[in-house]
């Protein structure tokens, strides 16, 4: 078994006495998380040590698992084995274990996008499907989730209910729905948030979303808007920021749609490219309760950056935001604009190679607001998911890693 180291933090400067040996018997321990592995070359059946690791990041969710832990998943591809739709299902059953605030259970890929997850085809699916509390979802290369059926769709990572504070970061998830040809109602999706709180959504590069359009590989599609990169419904306290996302095929980059929606923070975000038809960037509608959209950059939106659909809103703010086409499209009361460029380029280095790092002559630097927004080094924030400052010098999965295709 992988080693759980022990201390006490009462102790850790004191002499081995009888103070020291007190705390200990009245259990004022706290336990180091362990770590474990998994790999291709794996059985389940083995410890999950480094050096006999087990075969599916499934393994990740049961016993010896527990608060604290990590669990490291090693490059190579990973799917559904037992043909229940998530390739990793965080259930609410009381065998899954639960992280908490301070102690998360902690799934990540060893290198960067080494770990691919494909979700299944043929099937409704997922990549991750996260329904208990506080997860760690880092840096998985997340596709697949292909099916045709008339009631198909599926997501890469579906956080839903009970998975309050669930964080989903350094990921590139991509081409989700893509060989898709189907008239279902059923969305296919990068992320959904349903009903969680707390959920964090950061430094993700999320891109090709969506079934076949209409006559795209001869396919016959009528749904339009169904398929989004990020989805929330009914959730609060939800941020997403620092995301890269572009090319939303069928759908809306950001859709917040559904229920009532409260304490959401969109912030730092880059959207780019296709979008269902006559749609926009962001989506708000149904009751929204205190929002704050800000410091994003959003190019070539089919209608506006954001769009304002049967909302009922209070305390939304919408400020210092650069678009290169209009802004808003629709109006709602307890909406606020303020400190917004439209029609504005951003200059980016390679838009259509996909890479939207910023030049020296973008209009977008120094134009985020600071008021509620993590510092950055030089104390002026960028209207982007990049900062210019740093963007060349620190590693990022923001970084492009090449050109994807249709």
């Amino acid at each position: 078994m992988a080693n759980r180291f022990i201390k006490s933090s009462h102790c850790a400067s004191l002499s081995f006495s009888g103070v020291c040996a007190s705390l200990i018997l009245l259990g004022a321990m706290t336990a180091e998380g362990a770590t474990y592995y998994v790999a291709t070359t794996g059985n389940d059946s083995n410890s999950g040590t480094s050096s006999s690791p087990w075969r599916n990041p499934q393994r990740c969710t049961t016993s010896p698992i527990r608060a604290g832990d990590t669990c490291i998943v090693r490059s190579g591809t990973y799917t559904d084995t037992n043909g229940d739709g998530p390739v990793v299902y965080v259930h609410d059953r009381t065998t899954t274990p639960s992280g908490t605030a301070s102690q998360p259970i902690t799934i990540k890929s060893e290198k960067p996008l080494g770990a691919k997850i494909v979700g299944p085809s043929n099937r409704n699916g997922w990549g991750f499907y996260v329904q208990k509390p506080y997860y760690v979802i880092e840096g998985f290369d997340i596709s697949g989730v292909n099916n045709n059926s008339s009631t198909g769709g599926g997501a890469g990572i579906l956080i839903v209910d009970t998975g309050d504070g669930t964080i989903v970061r350094l990921n590139a998830i991509h081409h989700i729905g893509r060989q898709s040809c189907t008239n279902s109602t059923g969305g296919f999706f990068a992320v959904i948030v349903r009903g969680a709180s707390g959920v964090l959504i950061e430094r993700n590069r999320i891109s090709y979303i969506g079934r076949k359009r209409n006559g795209e590989s001869g396919c016959s599609t009528v749904p339009d808007t169904h398929d989004h990169a990020i989805y929330i419904k009914a959730a609060s306290g939800t941020t997403i920021r620092r995301n890269v996302i572009y090319n939303t095929i069928m759908g809306i980059p950001i859709h917040v749609y559904g229920g009532t929606t409260s304490n959401l923070n969109i912030y730092h975000n880059t959207l780019h490219g296709y979008t269902a038809l006559a749609s926009s960037h962001i989506l708000l509608s149904s009751t929204i309760r205190t929002a704050n959209i800000k410091n994003n950059t959003s190019t070539d939106a089919n209608r506006a950056m954001v769009r304002l659909y049967n909302l009922t809103a209070s305390g939304v703010t919408i400020s210092n935001n650069v678009s290169s086409g209009s802004l808003q499209f629709g109006s709602a009361s307890g909406v606020t604009f303020s400190n917004n460029l439209q029609n504005t380029n951003p200059a980016y280095i390679n838009k259509s190679a996909n890479d939207f790092r910023l030049t020296s002559s973008s209009p977008v630097i120094n134009r985020g607001t600071t008021s509620g927004i993590p510092p950055v080094p030089d104390g002026k924030p960028d209207s982007s998911a990049y900062e210019y400052s740093l963007q060349s010098s620190t590693a990022s999965l923001l970084t492009p890693t090449g050109v994807s295709s249709f």
